[in-house]
């Protein structure tokens, strides 16, 4: 009755004969195999597999009974370590090595731990040291202890791997009471280090509301590009020698319905990081070329650029994404103009070009964004399919200061490559007159005009091409900018 009871921890003891020891016999057996997997349960429930550490779960009971004993007095650190790039090393060199790479950053965390420290598995890319008695002072030295121990020299597949590593740190009692506190706290400095590309970094107290905002964001974009809640807007640039407006860009903008108004320079980076950006664009050049043909059909001929970000220029899908949605509006895809970095070409400048190559045999045109702040050569800036060089507003400002080199130089890099140049962040008369003696070619900025609705780009496009092709002077520019700029409600 104890064994049909699931009570196997007593053997069974029989004094009858030799029929009854032999059922006694198999009882125990089977009460030695039940038993046996139980345990084997009870390890699988609380271990990783890969790397036979401890889990999550086990972990925060660990942690727990830590916070409840030794470690009230001497206090602990929670180091969190991540693996950024094991995404790369499994596309690239497949999941067996990838696997083998995670057994062999436990092992090494394990060999050079203390015997008191725990090292666990959290997730997919990371692993958790727990430090009881590490002082906050050690804390940070640990850290980078830890990570040259997982980075050096490692070798896998007759291959040389450049492990990329970040980690956050948090302390006890310092930064938190509780196991929960103190994980989702740990996590918050790991995202501070990957925001910031840094290697180690201590929790801030205070980001706990930045963190909870981040994930609100996270969470609620997806939500907002399912259900189309996000808007575009449309700001338009002059072509400066014949002072006529043909072309625009198309810029995402998204209202939270409790936060309000969110930058883009918040919420795009968000979707890069968390691997939604393709998403985001899809959304932005499905609403775009579908407004480009709004505006064909109204008898508008205007050329737009979208900006791409760069797991978008990577993507081999994108070329027949895109060419599909000009069919469908019935667009010409040499109106169609997309904006990169230099930075987002260069994680794999082959890759990009074939892409870009894709839709340029087609008639999309390509613009380099942000021109001069990323870190390519003059020889690699030759070999891709562009059409533009869009001057970044910071130079913009700067040469309306009084320091032209990059702007100059810029401009006429371009012109001898035979591309046209775009200076964006036009917001006074000083950078207008500047730009136009320069040879600059197209103008963008407040000073022409904010981003607007697609509700009012006719009637601007209709003002502007009427006031400023016949402004044949400077100031008679000027002043007809100072009148557009009067009529949008500036």
């Amino acid at each position: 009755r104890r064994i049909e009871k699931g009570q196997y921890e007593t053997a069974v003891s029989v004094s009858g004969g030799e029929e009854f020891e032999s059922l006694a016999a198999t009882f125990n057996a089977m009460q030695s195999n039940i038993a046996a997997r139980e345990a084997d349960i009870i390890y699988r429930a609380h271990h990783d597999p890969l790397t036979q550490l401890p889990n999550r779960s086990l972990l925060k009971r660990s942690l727990e009974r830590l916070l409840g004993g030794s470690a009230r007095e001497a206090g602990a650190a929670l180091v969190l370590i991540e693996l950024r790039n094991l995404r790369d090393i499994n596309a690239s060199l497949g999941h067996q090595v990838g696997d083998e790479v995670l057994r062999e950053a436990a092992r090494r965390l394990k060999h050079n731990t203390a015997a008191h420290d725990t090292v666990a598995r959290l997730g997919e890319t990371q692993f958790l040291v727990l430090a009881p008695g590490c002082s906050a002072e050690r804390a940070p030295l640990y850290a980078e202890q830890l990570l040259a121990v997982v980075r050096s020299g490692f070798h896998l597949a007759g291959v040389s791997l450049d492990l990329r590593l970040a980690c956050g740190v948090c302390l006890f009692p310092a930064h938190g009471a509780s196991a929960d506190e103190l994980l989702q706290r740990v996590q918050v400095a790991l995202e501070d280090a990957d925001e910031a590309r840094a290697r180690v970094v201590m929790y801030r107290p205070g980001r706990d509301a930045e963190h909870r905002r981040r994930l609100t964001l996270i969470t609620d974009l997806g939500g907002a590009i399912e259900q189309d809640r996000l808007t575009l807007v449309y700001q338009p640039k002059v072509t400066m020698a014949t002072r006529w407006v043909k072309s625009l860009e198309a810029l995402v903008r998204w209202t939270h319905p409790e936060l309000g108004p969110v930058s883009p320079g918040e919420f795009v980076p968000l979707a890069e990081s968390t691997g939604g950006s393709r998403r985001l664009t899809n959304w932005v050049l499905a609403a775009a070329i579908r407004q480009m043909g709004e505006w064909r059909r109204m008898g508008l001929e205007l050329d737009l650029a979208v900006n791409l970000s760069a797991p978008d220029i990577l993507d081999s899908d994108l070329s027949d994404a895109i060419l599909a949605l000009l069919r469908q509006h019935r667009v010409e895809s040499s109106s169609l103009l997309l904006e990169i970095t230099e930075s987002a070409v260069m994680r794999d400048a082959q890759l990009a070009v074939r892409n870009m190559q894709l839709l340029r045999i087609a008639g999309v045109r390509f613009s380099i964004d942000d021109f001069g702040t990323g870190h390519s050569s003059l020889s690699q800036l030759s070999t891709l399919p562009v059409d533009e060089l869009k001057i970044d507003r910071s130079f913009i400002s700067e040469a309306a200061s009084g320091s032209v080199t990059i702007v100059t130089s810029t401009i006429e890099l371009g012109h001898r490559m035979g591309l046209k140049v775009v200076a964006e962040g036009v917001e006074d008369p000083a950078a207008w007159n500047l730009l136009r003696r320069l040879g600059c070619d197209f103008a963008q900025g407040y000073l022409i005009s904010p981003p607007m609705p697609a509700a009012e780009v006719p009637a601007f496009i209709q003002q502007a091409n009427q006031l400023l092709p016949a402004s044949d002077s400077t100031l008679l520019q000027l002043r007809a900018l100072e009148e557009l700029a009067g009529r949008s409600g500036r």
